[in-house]
């Protein structure tokens, strides 16, 4: 399954993050005779090539810059994109409540830009599969461009561009994870496909949504009573005597549902 080069020198066509000295971050893909312009000076990409992870380099007037190769979080943040995201604080709690295992095999709908799409994939491993679900042909290629971006190639992954709300052609399938805007309408074609006992995960940002949702899975039949919570991240600064929440906080972003099929 590809994946990234998480030891050794940069290698011209990789990704990396420069962090300047306020702590603002830059994504960059190294391309030799390249440069990389700051208000304080130009910084070239071959001065950046074969140095190790977590280097300083310096720009032409002298401001230094840290470099890395980039985590998650920092990869998708960072990410140019047209489209809305799972963001990093949700992913977590969605691989853990869906419990997504090595060889599972999970139908996601909802491909957007595919930061979900690469923890799914890192979950299940080359032995399992994914399959992704998205309407929009715009969305699928951005989705595909991303999670090869930052994976490389991964085989075990299909992208199909059509509408779930019409079915799930797979059967027997672990996970059924939904990023969309009514996927109660997809709540009996999950049934369908779930083995017993599998999970149904929705990502869903309203109250409304989170009602209709309940609601439908109840009124199905095939699955346990919903759990439903969200995710609040709360940063703290912690300098010297200085320990304080900061000012600001990722609160809400979205309700995640879950639900287990049942016989």
């Amino acid at each position: 399954m590809g994946g990234r080069n998480p030891t050794g020198p940069f290698r011209a066509g990789e990704d990396v993050i420069l962090v300047d000295p306020k702590g603002e971050e830059h994504l960059l893909t190294l391309t030799p005779g390249k440069p990389f312009g700051t208000h304080k000076g130009n910084i070239l990409h071959d001065d950046i090539i074969g140095k190790p992870d977590g280097s300083r380099v310096w720009t032409a007037r002298g401001t230094v810059y840290r470099i890395f190769r980039p985590s998650f979080n920092q990869y998708i943040l960072n990410l140019k994109r047209h489209a809305q995201i799972i963001y990093p604080k949700d992913i977590g709690p969605i691989l853990l409540w869906a419990d997504i295992f090595p060889g599972a095999a999970v139908v996601e709908a909802g491909v957007g830009w595919g930061a979900l799409s690469i923890k799914l994939l890192e979950a299940v491993g080359p032995g399992g599969r994914l399959i992704s679900y998205e309407v929009r042909e715009d969305f699928a290629e951005s989705g595909r461009k991303t999670v090869t971006r930052f994976l490389g190639e991964c085989p075990n992954h299909e992208i199909k561009v059509r509408d779930i709300y019409e079915g799930i052609d797979e059967k027997e399938v672990d996970r059924v994870v939904l990023d969309l805007p009514e996927p109660w309408r997809v709540v009996p074609h999950a049934a369908q496909a779930l083995t017993p006992g599998g999970i149904l995960l929705s990502y869903l940002p309203s109250t409304l949504q989170v009602k209709q949702m309940v609601d439908r899975v109840e009124e199905q039949g095939s699955f346990t009573e919903p759990e439903v919570f969200e995710v609040i991240h709360r940063p703290w600064h912690v300098k010297g005597q200085s320990v304080r929440p900061v000012q600001w906080m990722f609160s809400h972003s979205a309700f995640i549902v879950v639900s287990r099929k049942i016989t």
